[in-house]
């Protein structure tokens, strides 16, 4: 029997017992709903390829910070590019930096990127520009920085018109490098000080600069406008103590001493030489010496006491009068103390007419060095004379008892005058009495406390007597003297 055939054209096999891939199946075995079917395009569903490049908030900040690093480093070029090449090879090299961010942040904006090693080739160009170009460049802002400061701060019309020191110390010496600052800068500042000083009348200042030039900037001619301008304006200060002191021939009309013209003369010299001096100071040297023995005609003179005067009679009856011996009136620390005395007279009288920074009295001390010193030299010569006077106190009834005489005497004064050099500007001698109408005050004191008594009041009215001669006004006459035990308390 003839089967039909398996498998032939037509029909679908039989299911022989091989394996056929079941249709698709959905969740739980069920057919998938439609539209579920596996796609038939699954290239459609690959994924989108990353885009890569620049970024433009990068780049952005790159420009800003290289446009900073550029803009400091070049100023930093400008002001220390002179140190040398090393200093420029540095700031140059970030200088360059500061471009390259620039440059390839700018890049990065527009989307493109510049390789790493042409970028670098910026630093070097900076480097390169810093390390040649920087020093040259950095030199002719300086140059130019303090010819422009210069020309502002020196330049003025008039004494108000015109910058202070501080101002020279900021915008100059203190802006400027000190291997652009002209030589003649701090003789210009220190000029500036001495205006200042003038305008503010400060004599203390004027001095002190007229010292700190005079030794220390001798003879540099950066400084000689400042000094000639101080010792120009103190000259001005002497002149007017010239003028009060009187024309010549008239300053003794209604003094009491005429003034000498021939010691004003040296004097105006002493004052236009102490306007350039690093000092006010006049010393003042004494000498003195006493010639106490008894002169011819002293013993007539004590006979003619005994005879005439009552109290000597009756103190000593048998004519043996007592001439009182001298104790130390006359000895050296008396006479110490008595200088002391000359000089504060002295000194309150040129007080009144110079202030301290135009002329100082100081003492010349024993053994002291007179060189380049102007020394005014006081000389006194103690003599012994035949005249004598008599020492004597008066009781409660009026009864005058004498204690012995005492031996009269008058000084020789000499008065001189010296150059630094030592040559002698002024000299003269005159000879005084002490005053015989003084008065002794109360206090105890030996019986030879009255020979001090005289040498004392014969120092002051000395030093009123040179006082007057300078045609200054001098101290009011002193009438009462006291005993003043010098060696002891010392005065």
């Amino acid at each position: 029997m003839n089967h039909p055939p398996q498998g032939g054209y037509g029909n679908p096999p039989a299911n022989q017992g091989g394996y056929q891939s079941p249709p698709p199946q959905g969740q739980y075995g069920y057919p998938p709903p439609p539209g579920q079917y596996p796609p038939q395009h699954p290239q459609q569903f690959q994924q989108r390829p990353i885009k890569t490049g620049p970024s433009k908030g990068l780049g952005i900040l790159k420009v800003l910070v290289g446009f900073g690093m550029t803009a400091g480093f070049g100023v930093g070029l400008l002001v220390a590019g002179y140190d040398g090449l090393g200093a420029g090879a540095i700031l140059g090299a970030f200088l360059g930096l500061g471009l390259r961010f620039m440059v390839t942040g700018g890049a990065n904006v527009v989307g493109k990127k510049i390789p790493l090693l042409p970028s670098f080739g910026i630093v070097l160009v900076g480097l390169l520009v810093g390390t040649f170009a920087g020093p040259p460049v950095s030199e002719g802002y300086w140059q130019s920085r303090e010819q422009s400061t210069w020309n502002e701060l020196s330049s003025y019309s008039g004494p108000e018109d015109y910058v202070n020191h501080w101002e020279w110390d900021h915008e100059y010496f203190d802006m400027i490098p000190r291997e652009y600052q002209r030589e003649e800068a701090p003789g210009m500042r220190k000029y500036i000080e001495v205006r200042e000083s003038i305008q503010d009348n400060n004599l203390v200042e004027l001095r002190q600069h007229v010292y700190d030039l005079a030794i220390n900037y001798k003879d540099d001619p950066h400084y000689k406008l400042a000094f000639d301008t101080a010792s120009g304006e103190l000259q001005k200060r002497y002149n007017a103590v010239l003028e009060k002191l009187g024309k010549p021939g008239q300053a003794g009309e209604d003094a009491e001493f005429a003034a000498d013209e021939d010691l004003r003369a040296a004097f105006k010299t002493i004052l236009t030489d102490l306007a350039k001096a690093p000092t006010p100071d006049v010393y003042v040297a004494f000498t003195n010496t006493a010639q106490l023995e008894k002169p011819p005609g002293s013993e007539e003179d004590v006979k003619d006491w005994f005879a005439t005067e009552p109290s000597v009679k009756t103190s000593f009856p048998d004519g043996n009068v007592l001439v009182i011996d001298p104790g130390k009136a006359f000895s050296s620390e008396y006479d110490a103390a008595r200088r002391q005395s000359f000089m504060e007279v002295a000194g309150e009288a040129f007080r009144q007419s110079f202030d301290a920074n135009l002329l100082t009295l100081k003492p010349l001390e024993s053994g002291e060095s007179r060189d380049g010193k102007y020394v005014l030299e006081v000389s006194s010569t103690i003599v012994r004379v035949p005249s004598h006077f008599n020492n004597y106190e008066t009781d409660a009834n009026g009864r005058q008892t004498s204690k012995g005489l005492l031996f009269g005497i008058v000084v020789d004064w000499g008065l001189k005058l010296y150059d630094r050099k030592g040559g002698q500007l002024y000299d003269k001698e005159t000879r005084s009495a002490p005053a015989s109408n003084i008065n002794i005050g109360a206090g105890a004191m030996p019986d030879w406390g009255v020979y001090s008594i005289l040498m004392d009041s014969a120092y002051f009215n000395y030093s009123r007597e040179v006082i007057g001669s300078f045609g200054l006004e001098p101290p009011t006459i002193k009438e009462t003297f006291s005993y003043r035990d010098y060696g002891v308390s010392g005065g």
